[in-house]
């Protein structure tokens, strides 16, 4: 191989690779943080709102405040032909959750939107790999059980007095 070749290659080699690497890279880190605010919204809206009426008032406006920032990581995706249709859903979540609609039809409002998210965006809604309890247990142990207690009953020490309280993790 002439010496000009073995330059070029040297030269392409590394260049084809980066460009592979940034080809394949993960989804759109937006979107997979927006499909976590819907399931939040989808798993935690019915116990907020009852007939019409705010019954957890401080976790109402945490669903507010989590509807806006949905609403700006959709704006911030890049453009793909389904991201208006995504636009408008958020849209008519956040005017469902803000007329306190029922719960269970404003979940799956949010469970709809976010299989047309992961689809649209390429966002597996599964880990990886599958979580390890003997791995997690001392991560929760350090940064969780505080406020959440040893066995996630959200009795911690730390959590007396929060407002809202720590969320019963057993529930």
């Amino acid at each position: 191989m002439p010496l000009r070749s073995r330059f070029l290659v040297w030269l392409l080699v590394p260049l084809l690779t980066l460009c592979s690497s940034i080809a394949l890279a993960d989804p759109v880190e937006g979107a997979a943080q927006a499909l976590h605010l819907l399931d939040y919204l989808g798993a935690d809206y019915p116990a907020s709102v009852a007939d019409g009426k705010v019954v957890e008032a401080a976790d109402y406006q945490q669903q507010i405040e989590a509807l806006t920032t949905l609403q700006g990581l959709v704006l911030a995706l890049p453009q793909r032909a389904e991201r208006a249709d995504l636009e408008q859903a958020v849209a008519q979540l956040k005017n469902a959750v803000s007329s306190k609609q029922d719960g269970t039809q404003v979940a799956r409002q949010a469970r709809q939107l976010a299989a047309k998210l992961a689809v649209a965006y390429e966002v597996s809604q599964a880990p990886a790999i599958t979580p390890d309890p003997a791995r997690g247990a001392p991560l929760y142990a350090q940064h969780c059980s505080v406020c959440h207690g040893d066995t996630g009953a959200g009795d911690g020490p730390a959590g007396i007095g929060l407002e809202p309280p720590p969320s019963n993790l057993r529930d």
